[in-house]
């Protein structure tokens, strides 16, 4: 039988290919994080299974352009977020069991 490897494709070693332990200490990060971001498509990985391998060169190529993508894309608020403003005085949550000191119409306690 012929051998199926292409000429224009060079064979991997292991050098080049990466687990989710390897790209965690290379990029400084916890395990979990990065096993999200590989779920999440952040960064280049490959499912295999239940394992999760990284190439070395999509990883470095991932990582010299994620500065260019976050500037071309800025991320807006959450709509909840842009309306939301400090006013520095927070409402009280029960205003009939704790009275507001600023209130006018603070019923007395004693006499």
């Amino acid at each position: 039988m012929a051998s199926r490897s292409t000429p224009d494709r060079p064979r991997l070693t292991r050098e080049d290919v990466l687990d989710a332990h390897e790209v965690a200490e290379l990029l400084h990060m916890p395990l979990s994080t990065v096993l999200e971001l590989a779920r999440r498509a952040v960064i280049p990985g490959h499912k295999l299974g239940r394992r999760w391998i990284f190439l070395h060169d999509e990883i470095e190529a991932g990582v010299r352009r994620a500065p260019r993508q976050a500037q071309a894309r800025s991320a807006p608020q959450p709509p909840a977020a842009q309306h939301l403003r400090p006013t520095g005085k927070r409402s009280k949550w029960y205003p009939e069991v704790v009275p507001d000191p600023d209130s006018a119409h603070q019923p007395r306690l004693f006499g």
